[in-house]
């Protein structure tokens, strides 16, 4: 009798413990592992179309904005910023086109790396529709991308990526590919999605990414005491006033920090691309250094 009882009472903590254990391992190696892949619309087995906030009309703007939660944290309840933000980013990508893109080859391609939904490229419609730009996006958040592919016109070719470093597109495509603030989180593979963003970069076409780099540390020290600075980084990075090594890689695939020291960024980069320069941060809006590259 008490045999059966203890194997009664084992076998029930068993499944008691599957049931918490399970679903966890599940989630964290199945529905997503934790190295490879996007961050889908869903965990569920059966998805349905997401429901997105109800989206923002404001004066003069030809194109809706995302509603507050489809916003990525970029300003969502400041209509305002968050259009003078991405259209501050969209004119430096500009000028720095202007400054170095030797590519005169029609169409004139462009790819947000890293577009969420789509706070800066919205801001090149204007590029489309006077000389013809043909505007390209791509992120690892399926969410905001759905959001694109829902509410802005076709001429946005947005896609779902993935962390593994390879673009669907044909050799020398793109003239001019920029990122904000993705390298500053692609703590794995960092030096094989460069050659693969070269890859698809044509001959006197331009590279634009901004990096964390010494006053981004600086930035951060100091800010120490805000949650969601502690939330998102070493501490480390919270106790040292400055960069103490030349380069410093924090996190794993889902939160991930990375620094360089700008002369080593110039270093590492320059084997992949000529760095043309590595700017200041700018005036505003930003604690990042920007790198401009060409093929």
């Amino acid at each position: 009798m008490l045999s059966r009882l203890r194997r009664y009472l084992v076998n029930r903590a068993k499944d008691q413990l599957a049931q918490i254990v399970m679903p966890v391992v599940r989630r964290e190696y199945t529905v997503m592992p934790r190295f490879l892949y996007h961050q889908p619309l869903d965990y569920q087995v059966s998805t349905k179309p997401p429901i997105f906030d109800q989206v923002v009309s404001y004066p003069g703007e030809r194109l809706p904005l995302p509603g507050a939660r489809d916003r990525m944290d970029y300003h969502p309840h400041n209509d305002r910023e968050y259009l003078r933000t991405g259209k501050y980013d969209h004119d430096l990508v500009i000028s720095f086109v202007n400054r170095h893109c030797k590519s005169d080859r029609k169409p004139f391609r462009l790819l947000d790396f890293g577009c969420s939904s789509g706070r800066v490229l919205r801001h090149f419609d204007e590029q489309h529709s006077v000389n013809g730009w043909e505007l390209y996006g791509v992120d690892i958040q399926a969410h905001p991308i759905e959001w694109i592919r829902r509410h802005l016109p076709p001429h946005f070719r947005t896609y779902t990526g993935s962390t593994i470093p390879s673009l669907p597109f044909e050799d020398n495509f793109f003239d001019c590919i920029y990122g904000i603030s993705v390298f500053t989180h692609i703590k794995y593979l960092w030096d094989a999605w460069l050659l693969e963003l070269r890859r698809v970069t044509r001959p006197g076409g331009v590279f634009i990414q901004t990096i964390h780099a010494e006053p981004a540390w600086e930035f951060y020290f100091k800010n120490r005491d805000l949650d969601w600075v502690q939330r998102n980084h070493a501490p480390e990075i919270l106790r040292e006033p400055a960069m103490n090594a030349d380069y410093f890689y924090y996190g794993d695939a889902t939160v991930s920090q990375v620094f360089w020291k700008a002369n080593i960024a110039r270093e590492f980069w320059g084997r992949y691309w000529n760095v043309e320069e590595i700017t200041p941060p700018p005036d505003r809006y930003s604690f990042q250094n920007w790198m401009i590259c060409t093929k």
